[in-house]
């Protein structure tokens, strides 16, 4: 046993297996091998609005969307650290789309590793690639009719990033108690089959994700396919199989983490590819005698701050990653004041990144937003997926100054 700076004991168990570190060395130079591949269709899903199915192809083959299915059915099951490194890995490629499918499809497949075993063969009996989409947040009201061994619901559910590409579903809606007011958020899967999608998804940023809106209509989901996200939260996971320790995450870490890491690649393709520009020459600055704005002072000022806010934002995403890792391990969940930290991070390294690409906007000038300069639409998707609201780095700046000071939750979403 050993003690670290905070003065937490550790054991053995906090040490990560040499071959998850082999596990994720070949998985990240497998992310890094398809780049050519997605960049050469980033144009492509921009302009369908949708990921074109080579890509999905692509990421498929070279198993990035089965990071955190079990090994029991043929997956990964790898820790946050390896899923965080694989797919920020896969947003460097400059493919948006691509690292989003990786975060959606792979968070589902987490969610669903926690739940009953019925609901866990009946997605993955198919196979480990069987896809699987999440929305939890219902749009407007949701019709809940409960019968017989299970529950009815007629409702939307927008922000349906993979539906286009999903064999099922995860969907929340509310348990409201005696006097109306929302107490719990059940969740349970849905067979996309039964569903409507609606062309919904016009968006500055991100656009190539397809997000649509799945429409319900008196769709049945059994009771063995639903649980409540209070267990979750109180890690109290439905799933029998409590030696994995990948399913037995603290909650509301996985939430916060999982969908960062697109940012975080996003981020140093822009670095990249400014570096690259700036190596090449020529580019002068506009009413100055710089003819190699490489040479000005500011442009190396800026690019050394934006590599720096990278580099901090990689460095926060993955201290969270791996104390969250750390934790599971030993079967226990995380106290709530060290979850409210590691989402703390989370939001840091979001706005981190942020204005690392803003700085790098800033050192290509007004030619950024040329629409022919791929640096415009970095900065859109990073500026899009950074306010997902499972990032949100105003509401995890509260969560954690929450925490600190010993106030209550009464004001927060179930999932905060």
């Amino acid at each position: 046993m050993s003690t670290t700076l905070d003065g937490a004991h550790t054991t053995s168990a906090d040490t990560t297996s040499a071959r998850e570190l082999a596990l994720r060395a070949e998985l990240v130079a497998r992310a890094t091998a398809m780049h050519p591949v997605l960049r050469e269709y980033i144009a492509q899903a921009e302009q369908e609005r949708r990921l074109p199915q080579a890509s999905v192809d692509a990421l498929t083959e070279a198993g990035m969307l089965r990071l955190l299915t079990p090994k029991r059915f043929g997956g990964h099951e790898v820790g946050l650290r390896t899923y965080l490194d694989v797919t920020a890995e896969i947003a460097r490629s400059g493919c948006s789309a691509s690292a989003w499918y990786a975060f959606i499809l792979n968070q589902s497949d987490w969610v669903l590793g926690t739940l009953q075993d019925e609901a866990q063969q009946a997605v993955w009996h198919t196979g480990p690639d069987t896809k699987l989409c999440a929305q939890l947040n219902p749009m407007g009201p949701v019709e809940i009719t409960p019968v017989d061994g299970g529950v009815r619901l007629s409702g939307r559910w927008g922000f349906a990033s993979a539906g286009l590409h999903s064999t099922w579903t995860i969907f929340g809606w509310p348990v409201i108690d005696e006097r109306g007011a929302p107490v719990d958020l059940k969740i349970g899967l849905v067979r996309i089959a039964d569903l409507t999608l609606e062309d919904t998804w016009y968006c500055a940023g991100m656009a190539g994700t397809g997000s649509n809106t799945f429409v319900a209509c008196d769709v049945f989901i059994p009771d063995e396919y639903q649980s409540v996200i209070s267990l979750a939260l109180s890690h109290q996971y439905p799933t029998p199989h409590k030696d994995e320790y990948a399913y037995q995450q603290n909650a509301a870490g996985i939430y916060s983490l999982a969908a960062l890491p697109p940012a975080l690649g996003l981020a140093q393709a822009a670095l990249e590819q400014t570096l690259a520009k700036l190596a090449r020459g020529g580019k002068s600055i506009s009413y100055t005698r710089y003819a190699d704005s490489s040479k000005a002072p500011t442009t190396q000022l800026a690019v050394a701050q934006s590599a720096t806010l990278i580099d901090c934002a990689f460095l926060q995403a993955r201290a969270a990653a791996d104390e969250l890792d750390a934790v599971a391990r030993t079967g226990r969940d995380m106290s709530p004041l060290d979850s409210a930290k590691n989402r703390m991070r989370v939001a840091n390294a979001a706005r981190n990144v942020r204005e690392a690409v803003d700085l790098l906007l800033n050192v290509q000038g007004a030619g950024s937003f040329a629409l022919a300069n791929s640096l415009q639409r970095l900065w859109r998707d990073i500026n899009t997926c950074t306010r997902h609201g499972l990032v949100n780095p105003e509401m995890n700046h509260e969560v954690y100054g929450r925490a600190l000071v010993g106030a209550d939750e009464q004001q927060m979403h179930l999932l905060m």
